[in-house]
């Protein structure tokens, strides 16, 4: 049957959305996470409105089964918010797309790699911090992902390590005065002064009574 320019355009989006649905869900089911044909259709409607808030053009099937298969396994989502997580993530990403291009550019996969990074550490699973968290920081969690893979483990030790690394310098010189020292004999005068001190505090803690402090013992 013929159809219209209009219900040829419905019919392919509609194709479009089947399968980007089905793909999603593949990718996710073993997590207990899936999309209705009514929520991923209204995920690329809002992937339209976040393409024109930045003025951008994109052919192909988008991002959303790759942030899907990149979340899915946050242990900040679940059913109740996974349209939203989805959504929410979509946006950002495409905001943060179009600054990266303006600086150098930064790949897809990167991108929602650093988001996913990011929003199960500094932004510990909240929408809104994700969202206002800079390129420069986004860029900073991909070099953490891609120097090995990121875990709250990982990103602790490396915390632990920047603080350790900041008492470098001080424990430098402590270790270069004791190794130049701990060989050295003392001079006369320190042993005389030292043995003289030591020698005092044994005089006034006894007397000839075998007093201790002063205090005579029963």
């Amino acid at each position: 049957m013929w159809l219209g320019g209009i219900s040829l355009a419905r019919a392919l989006l509609g194709t479009s959305v089947r399968d980007e649905l089905a793909a999603c869900n593949a990718a996710t089911v073993a997590h207990g996470l899936s999309l209705t044909e009514e929520q991923a259709a209204g995920l690329t409607a809002r992937r339209r409105e976040a393409l024109a808030a930045t003025g951008r053009v994109e052919f192909g099937r988008g991002v959303l089964r790759d942030i899907a298969q990149g979340f899915c396994d946050s242990p900040h989502v679940r059913q109740e918010n996974y349209e939203e997580t989805l959504a929410a993530v979509q946006d950002t990403f495409y905001r943060r797309k179009e600054e990266a291009e303006a600086c150098g550019g930064m790949a897809d996969d990167e991108l929602i790699e650093a988001l996913r990074a990011a929003f199960d550490g500094q932004a510990n699973g909240s929408l809104d911090a994700l969202d206002d968290i800079s390129l420069p920081a986004l860029q900073q969690w991909a070099k953490q992902k891609q120097a090995g893979d990121y875990d709250e483990t990982t990103q602790r030790e490396a915390e632990e390590e920047q603080d350790f690394d900041e008492y470098e310098p001080l424990r430098d010189e402590l270790d270069r005065v004791y190794e130049t020292g701990r060989d050295q004999r003392p001079s006369n005068e320190f042993a005389a002064s030292y043995y003289d001190g030591y020698n005092e505090l044994y005089r006034v803690g006894f007397d000839a009574n075998s007093r201790i402090g002063g205090s005579s013992l029963s």
